[in-house]
């Protein structure tokens, strides 16, 4: 899906307008040239591209930057890489100067070089045992390399996805936010989705309406809709749903299997 014609006109119109775009995951550089040629060398790009990427939220506490600088090996592989843009549209300005936007993606092997390392999930709610499917007894630790699923009563709805509703409540953008409970338990983060999916299309979609989340291949038309309390963590990214909320994103397999494929959005102002 292609930048909308006015997003791309206010980009192409601006001057060194680089940003970020967490809906689509990307990089977006603004050049602007005298006409007679372009000044913009390819290494000048990469550089605005990881200093953009520098500035941009990563968690809940760090920005990119931060945890580039905590991870060596990651950063010199990011430096090797060869950053290859697409043209989004071109703008010839009345002063004769040219303004050009290009647009880098971060999936695929930009934003798997920098996956967080993956521990264990735990399950919220009720839970079954994956043998029988009776439920498992409060308390009772499972045996070693015994998974627990999902205590499903018959009736249980499908969905097309997950959407948390955080409209009012100043939610910013990261590249690997969570959702949690009050008391800090992990409801969605990495730990909960596949690799290759949040490589390839990101860990959550960002939407500023409805209608525009529904219509996402992400979402779907009929997804489990949830309204996060508040956000928390020092960049306002990760949002807190109720215990209830909670038990009821872990309530069946199939809406596991939608936090493994990254069918999840964020409703943000």
């Amino acid at each position: 899906m292609r930048l909308s014609v006015l997003l791309l006109a206010s980009l192409v119109g601006l001057a060194a307008a680089d940003s970020l775009d967490y809906t689509r995951t990307s990089v977006v550089v603004v050049t602007t040239d005298s006409g007679v040629r372009s000044l913009h060398t390819n290494d000048a790009l990469k550089q605005r591209i990881l200093q953009t990427l520098a500035a941009a939220s990563y968690d809940r506490d760090w920005t990119v930057g931060q945890y580039l600088a905590s991870h060596s090996l990651v950063q010199r592989r990011l430096d090797r890489m060869n950053m290859a843009g697409e043209r989004l549209g071109t703008k010839y300005l009345s002063d004769g100067t040219v303004s050009t936007a290009y647009e880098f993606l971060l999936t695929g092997s930009i934003l798997g070089l920098m996956l967080p390392v993956r521990s264990t999930p735990h399950l919220l709610g009720r839970t079954a045992c994956p043998c029988c499917g009776q439920p498992w007894p409060e308390g009772k630790e499972p045996q070693p390399g015994v998974e627990l699923v999902p205590y499903e009563t018959p009736g249980t709805p499908e969905y097309t996805g997950i959407l948390v509703e955080a409209k009012g409540l100043d939610a910013r953008p990261a590249l690997f936010p969570q959702i949690v409970t009050e008391s800090g338990d992990d409801v969605f983060s990495t730990d909960f989705a596949d690799p290759d999916q949040v490589t390839t299309h990101g860990l959550v979609g960002y939407f500023h309406d409805r209608t525009q989340a529904l219509t996402a291949d992400r979402v779907g038309t009929n997804p489990l809709v949830v309204r996060a309390l508040l956000v928390t963590g020092t960049n306002f990214c990760d949002l807190v749903v109720s215990q209830s909320d909670a038990a009821r994103i872990h309530g069946s397999r199939s809406n596991l299997d939608l936090l493994r494929h990254c069918r999840v959005g964020f409703l943000i102002d």
